[in-house]
This record gives structure tokens, sequence and C-alpha cells, in this order.
């Protein structure tokens, strides 16, 4: 959506020239800017734009609504939203920025990325980029492209804050602003302008069309109300209170305690719909809670409105639910907003799992994980107070999740994504084949996500420091691809999950942003981990079968292949309701144990013996 400071000072992105300049031949980026800005009334006159109001419509993702932007000089903004399904709030104060979901939680952005980009975008509202000598900014000329029918001059605009690129591309006649490209490490936004109106001089673009990629989105943009140096409230651009709250502890101000199922390193809650109780995944990196949309579907609950989710391995699609009252042992919320997604139960073999409690649910407490006793607390964040003498991290929400530093082997640094969603701890592909890690030696296997199935890596290094703490011979994961999902995140290096967590008692104190780590019963532990180099699914019957052998592993090198059902092991008979994880427990045991399969391959039974193997 649109930052309503580009309209107040800086023309790219919104305001359009008029006609009557015409230099065909011009190679100066900066030249050209300068007859851009001239065309459009000059610099003075963009200068003299001290605040602005703008109202129309909006289309995201397929979801129509409408908004309403006020703006002022220097970087304040807020920007209202409505899409009736949900509506979200966002702006800058002029010290930093801060969105309100659709859910009435407010939070300060303050990662590293946007606290550059605010600085970026303060030095462009001074025309520092106009400068040849400038410090920050360079114009170059990168030629002449056609844009639909119209020959465009186009300038590439980089910076010295951060790696964001800006190519913008002017009409050659008439000075107008095409298209433009705003490159980040993460996404590419490619947008159209078009239906230009004159307003207090100057010529703005009142319809925009922006494709992001590889988010597989689309936004459009349609002004239909536009005033210029209007009289505006400052209070507008505070950052709103919190909603109501929305939640009610059954005791006190805190719920202790709560057992949790801990399976393949995954955190299942109980959680409780209209006396219906499900097993829930717990994901701090889940942007907004999930469910799933048949389970809905049973309770009465009905889904509306489409938009593209953002998983580890690909995009896929989310509707929207508004899930009534619900409630976790010793708290209750009240209505709530959250998504919903099509055989998402699915996706998991044991436990059965029936939604996600993300950032929605999590962001209102204290939360503590005692992952050796499996026991999750929360507290209200108002009451709460540390008392222990475990290590506090400063850890800036990014995508409302939690990152911190962490640094592997000495050498690979950086800020990680705190993600209990995810079972295993994981470099993000840029960041990995950036540093070679690709090529090291490791163990294939593929993960599955709401996106689908991946393939990755998994690599055993010496250690990897976190908060002081020191763990040795983490196993780390690389994804084998380049893929459309946050495994292509270059801002931060990856993603630390529970194979890395349960190590820990750890708090997540969202109002502070910040997280705390202590030892946890398990820190030593070297927990038993796959000696096979196979994975264990189920076929349409319900029947244990293999779903993936890594090549060279001892799994491979004893015969077997994907697709062979399990018949029996060590004389035992698997019945279709064997569970997996007793399975899965077995190809952990000690490096030299010999298992006897009983397979069944192309309608025939075949016996393979597998000797166990530690493959790192």
């Amino acid at each position: 959506m649109k930052n309503i400071q580009i309209i107040i000072a800086f023309t790219v992105g919104l305001l359009l020239t008029s006609a009557g300049y015409s230099q065909p031949n011009l190679t100066d980026p900066y030249q050209i800017f300068k007859s851009h800005y001239k065309a459009i009334g000059g610099v003075e006159k963009l200068k003299s734009v001290k605040t602005a109001y703008l109202e129309g419509t909006t289309v995201y993702d397929g979801l129509k609504g409408r908004f309403k932007q006020w703006g002022e000089s220097p970087l304040r903004y807020r920007l209202e939203e409505d899409f009736t399904i949900i509506s979200q709030i966002e702006g800058d104060n002029g010290q930093f920025s801060w969105i309100k979901d659709t859910n009435g939680k407010v939070m300060i952005r303050r990662d590293e990325e946007t606290i550059k980009r605010r600085k970026i975008k303060i030095r462009l509202e001074k025309f520092e980029h106009l400068q040849p000598n400038s410090n920050f900014f360079s114009l170059s000329f990168e030629g002449i492209q056609m844009v639909e029918d119209c020959q465009c001059y186009v300038v590439k605009m980089t910076n010295r804050i951060n790696h964001d690129v800006l190519w913008n591309f002017f009409d050659t006649k008439h000075f107008l602003l095409r298209k433009s490209i705003l490159k980040q490490p993460d996404i590419e936004i490619h947008t159209l302008y078009s239906d230009y109106h004159e307003k207090y001089g100057l010529k703005i673009a009142y319809y925009e069309e922006s494709d992001i990629f590889p988010r597989e989105k689309k936004e459009i943009i349609r002004i239909e109300k536009c005033l210029i140096n209007t009289d505006i409230d400052n209070s507008i651009f505070n950052m709103p209170e919190n909603s109501a709250q929305d939640f009610r502890f059954q005791k006190g101000n805190s719920s202790e305690n709560i057992p949790f199922e801990f399976v393949e390193n995954n955190i299942f809650l109980k959680v409780k719909i209209i006396d219906d109780e499900r097993l829930w995944l717990l994901d701090s990196g889940a942007s907004m809670s999930v469910i799933d949309k048949n389970y809905a579907d049973s309770l009465g609950i009905k889904s509306s409105g489409n938009v593209k989710g953002f998983g580890f391995g690909a995009n896929f699609d989310l509707h929207f639910v508004t899930i009534p009252s619900f409630s976790v042992k010793g708290v209750e919320f009240q209505e709530q907003k959250i998504f919903s997604f099509a055989n998402l139960a699915e996706k998991f073999h044991e436990p059965v799992c029936f939604g996600i409690l993300g950032y929605d649910f999590l962001s209102r407490f204290v939360v503590k994980i005692d992952y050796a006793d499996q026991k999750f607390s929360i507290y209200d964040p108002i009451n709460f107070k540390y008392s222990g003498n475990g290590t506090i991290i400063d850890a800036p929400l990014k995508s409302r999740t939690f990152t911190v530093p962490m640094t592997v082997d000495n050498k690979y640094s950086g800020r990680w994504h705190v993600d209990l969603g995810s079972f295993n701890t994981s470099f993000h592909f840029p960041f990995a084949n950036q540093n070679n890690l690709l090529a090291r030696k490791g163990v294939d296997r593929i993960s599955r996500g709401m996106g689908g199935e991946y393939m990755e890596k998994t690599i055993q290094f010496q250690n990897l420091k976190i908060g002081g703490f020191v763990i040795t011979k983490p196993l780390i994961s690389v994804p084998h691809k380049k893929k459309s999902g946050a495994s292509l995140v270059s801002e931060l290096v990856g993603n630390i999950g529970n194979s890395t967590l349960r190590h820990f008692q750890i708090y997540l104190d969202y109002e502070k942003q910040q997280i705390i780590l202590e030892k946890g019963k398990d820190f030593n532990k070297n927990f038993p981990r796959d000696k096979s180099g196979m994975l264990i699914g189920r076929t349409e019957r319900d029947e244990p079968k293999i779903v993936f052998v890594s090549s060279g592993s001892p799994g491979y090198r004893a015969g077997f292949i994907e697709g062979d059902i399990i018949i029996s092991i060590n004389l035992k008979k698997l019945e279709n309701s064997s569970s997996i994880l007793q399975i899965i427990r077995l190809l952990r045991e000690n490096a030299g144990t010999k298992h006897n399969f009983v397979i069944m391959r192309d309608g025939e039974t075949k016996a393979i013996q597998l000797i166990l193997e530690d493959p790192y």
C-alpha cells in the first residue's frame, strides 16, 4: 500500500509529470530526474507539500476494500484498510513505525530493516538523491525500455544504507513515471502507474497496479479523493492503544504448567472450540492462527475471502474465518479472525492436528516453554516480572516473529527467526548459497509444510552460540533449491526451531520484544537421531510405507526404495493402525542395531535387513 510521505515530498511512486517536455537523447540520470521534477512543477513546489489525505478503493489478493491515508512531513503517516472480512491500521509517528492487526494487537516495528528504510525515506524527502556527490544515493542510466506502448528512460537508484534497489521508468516524451521496480532482498514489487489527475499544480497517479514476487500477490489501488495541504490533527499519527483485552484468565493473571505433547520436535496444545477439544500446533512463526477448513465446516464455521500464504517451502491459499470463543487450559478467548486452510489435518501423521496457534494467540502474553517437562505457561504481560538468572536477548519482531543473533561454527553469524512451529533449525537458501553450505556433506531428507514438500540436506556443524550458551554438534538443515517460500528470505540467516530450543527453558515476551533463555534440564542431552536415512509415512489405505530414502544411507544400502509398504519388523506384523512413531523410534536406536523388515513392493513381499549407522 502507498506510503503517504512519498506523495508529500518524493514523487517516485505517486506523482507523475505533466506534458510538454521531450528530450529523447538524455543519458544523464540526474538530468532525467531534474527534468521529471521540473515537468511536475519543480522541487520547490514539491517541498511546499506538507500534508496530504488520500481515500479510495483497494484490491489485494482478490480481497476488495477501501483505504484512507493521512500524511505529514517529515515521515508521519496513518493508513487504514478495511476489507470487511479483515481490517488493519498502520502508521508512523515520526519516531517509529507501528501496526495494529485485525484482532486489535498493536506492535512497534523496530527490526533492523524497518529502521534502515525509515532512514532512507527521510533522506528522500530531502531530495538527497539529486546530489551527484551524495554519500547515500547513486543514480545510473540503464538505457531505454518499452513499458507497454511507451518508450521510457530507465534510471536505477541504489543506496548505502541497505540493499534495496529502485528502477524508475520515465516516459521519454513527457517524463511521466510509467513503471517502477523496487527490489528488496526478499521481494520484488513491479508497479504500473496511470490515470493522472492534477492537484495543487502536481500530477498524481490515481491508479496503481502492483505485482509482488515471489509472493504471488497483486495489489490494485484507485484514488477517489486527494487533498493536499489540508488540516490534519497530529494525534492521528500516534500509535493507537491495543483493543480491549480479548482474553480472560480463569484464575489470577496467568495459567501455568499447561501440559503439551512434544512429538517429533513439535509442540501440540489442546484447544477447545464449541465444547470440541482437539490438538493444535504451537507456532511462533505463524503470523495468524489457522484452523483446518474441514474441521471449521464441521463446527458450522464458514470460510470466506482468499489470500496467499507464505510458508517455508512455497506459497499456498488461505481463507478467513471468525471463530467463536475458544479456550486453552486456564484462559478463554473471545471470537477471533483467523485463517482457514484446506486439509491442514492431513499434513500431520501423528498426532492429528486441527489448527495452528500463531502470533494472534501468543502475542497477548509472556510465554514460557519448559521443553524437558513439557509444560507451557502464559502470563499477563502487565503483571509479569522475570526474576530468574537466564540470558535476556533483545529480539525485535520481524513479520511478527522474534529475531535473535546466533553464530554457527564461529563464522556464520546474523539474526535468525525464533520459530516454535519448525521442528528443526535451518539456514535460509540465500545465506547457505552465499556461504557454499550447499556443497557440504550431509543427509538428504524431505520436509513437509503447508506449502507442500521440499528437499533439504541436514548437516552436522561443530557448534552454535546463542545468548552466551554453546551447543555442540548441532544438526542444521539447508534447502536444496531456491523456493518461493520463507526459505528464500535473505534478510535473516535462517530459522531456529525446536531441535535447538529444546535444550532450553524459554520465555517469549512480545510486549518488550525480548526472549529469555535458561538452561533446560536437557541442555547437555544427546537426543536420539535417525540412523537409517529413511522417512516413514502412510499410504492412502493408512499402511506404513517408506516415503523417502537418502542416497548412500543405511536404508539405501540395505535396498529400500520409496513406496515400499512395511508388512512387519522383527517378525511383528504391522497393522494399518500401527504407530509410525514406533517405527521412527526403532530407526533411532544405537548404531549397529539390526532390524529385519518384510516389505511389499509391486505386489510381492521381500525381506530386508537394516543395520543402523550414524550418518554423521
